[in-house]
C-alpha cells in the first residue's frame, strides 16, 4: 500500500489531535492555611470533578499562612494561591524589584474574618475594653 504525503499528514493529525485535546492543564494551587471551611471554595469543585470537566488537573495543597502562599506563587512553585490581601501588599512593599509579582484577581470576603479573642474571665467584651491592655 502506498501513502501519499497528504494521506500521511491527515492520518498523523487524525491520531494526534484527540490526544492533544485530551491532555489536561496542570494547575498547582496553594491554600493560605489548612483544609478548613473557607477552603471548600476550591476543594468541592476538585472533588466533584468540575476542574477535570474543564480539562484542568488541579492540585490543592494546604498552606502555612498567607505570607508563605504569596511567596510560593511569586517563586513559581505554585501557579495560583488563596491568601490574605495584606500579605500580598506586604510582599509588594518588601520586594519592589521582584520579577514575578503575584496580583489579586478576586476578593472572596467582603470583610476580613480575623478577630481579637479573649477568655471570658478577662472581662473583655468590646473593643473599648482593650484600652490599657498589653498583647
Amino acid at each position: 500500500m502506498i501513502f501519499s504525503k497528504r494521506t500521511f499528514i491527515a492520518t498523523l493529525f487524525a491520531t494526534w489531535l484527540p490526544l492533544a485535546q485530551a491532555q489536561e492543564t496542570p494547575v498547582k494551587f496553594q491554600l493560605d492555611w489548612r483544609f478548613e471551611g473557607p477552603a471548600a471554595l476550591f476543594l468541592v469543585p476538585a472533588a466533584k470533578g468540575y476542574f477535570k470537566a474543564e480539562k484542568l488537573n488541579v492540585t490543592v495543597d494546604a498552606g502555612n499562612g498567607s505570607g508563605g502562599t504569596v511567596t510560593r506563587v511569586a517563586s513559581g512553585t505554585y501557579d495560583m494561591g488563596f491568601a490574605d490581601l495584606a500579605a500580598l501588599m506586604e510582599f509588594h512593599a518588601n520586594n519592589p524589584d521582584a520579577t514575578n509579582k503575584p496580583v489579586a484577581v478576586m476578593m472572596v470576603y467582603n470583610n476580613t474574618p480575623a478577630s481579637v479573642m479573649a477568655l471570658k474571665k478577662s472581662g473583655i467584651k468590646t473593643p473599648a475594653d482593650l484600652n490599657g491592655k498589653k498583647l
